[in-house]
């Protein structure tokens, strides 16, 4: 009996323990899995938070970041250069697409919520098309460098790929990032201001429209930034935008509109 009750007490130790390494093993995907909904919804907490304009092409601008490492890569061999030039190119390039939609469409329905919404699915079809009509409907593998290769392993139970904690570490860059521009610059200063009362920061010579631009140029290059990152481990399509806008609208809302923590705490939560 002593022997059956020792071996019974073993078993039941191993269970424990097993379950505590499946836990956290779940703990770090769900972490992996909430640092790229922060990625995919920070551009859109900026752009809906600071200027409450409901901007269903946020996926497109996701879309259009992964295209463009996919032809950085197209172009430079080299895997952690192609990496090191797209993450800026992407911004770059998403950024000035974010300006162009708003001087050509969001600044003409200023306070119309349900237009802007329409205007920008709208738009968000577009894109995708042409997205289609240049890169084909097939999927486009987007490699990541070979030091992002593989998993980062503690034992049998307990791991996690590398491309997903440099996901991580991204997120947690773009957080600093952005908290430093909003509490330490001008801009920041100038964003809150308009942000609270528009009317009032006019009055001191602030410009909204120029802000809002600069605003949702901002929150555009950083959907620019997750898409690749999210390219790394998706498959590049037209769609690939679309996997993540609802899940970066759920972010916003349940955080709290226009609270960055409340972004990272609704990404954890979801």
């Amino acid at each position: 009996p002593a022997v059956t009750d020792a071996a019974k007490a073993a078993q039941i130790r191993a269970q424990v323990r097993l379950g505590a390494m499946t836990g956290i093993d779940l703990g770090l995907d769900a972490l992996s899995l909430a640092s790229i909904y922060f990625l995919a919804a920070i551009g859109l907490a900026v752009t809906f938070g600071v200027m409450r304009v409901i901007n269903m092409a946020h996926g497109e601008f996701i879309m259009m970041g992964a295209y463009t490492a996919y032809t950085v890569q197209t172009v430079i061999a080299d895997r952690t250069l192609s990496l090191v030039v797209a993450l800026p190119l992407a911004f770059a390039v998403t950024a000035l697409a974010g300006v162009v939609l708003y001087r050509l469409v969001i600044r003409h329905l200023a306070n119309r919520p349900l237009e802007t919404l329409l205007a920008t699915f709208g738009v968000s079809i577009a894109l995708q098309q042409l997205a289609k009509n240049i890169f084909g409907t097939q999927a486009r593998p987007l490699t990541a460098p070979a030091w992002l290769e593989g998993s980062i392993t503690v034992n049998d139970v307990i791991g996690i790929s590398a491309i997903r904690v440099a996901i991580f570490v991204l997120a947690l860059l773009f957080l600093g990032l952005f908290l430093f521009i909003m509490k330490r610059t001008r801009l920041g200063l100038e964003v809150r201001a308009v942000t609270q009362n528009p009317g009032m920061a006019a009055s001191m010579g602030i410009n909204p429209d120029r802000i809002a631009m600069m605003t949702f140029g901002l929150g555009s290059g950083i959907a620019g930034i997750a898409g690749v990152a999210i390219g790394l481990f998706a498959q590049v399509t037209s769609e690939i935008g679309q996997q993540y806008i609802v899940q970066s609208f759920m972010t916003v809302v349940v955080g709290g509109v226009g609270n960055i923590w409340g972004t990272l705490a609704g990404a954890t939560l979801i």
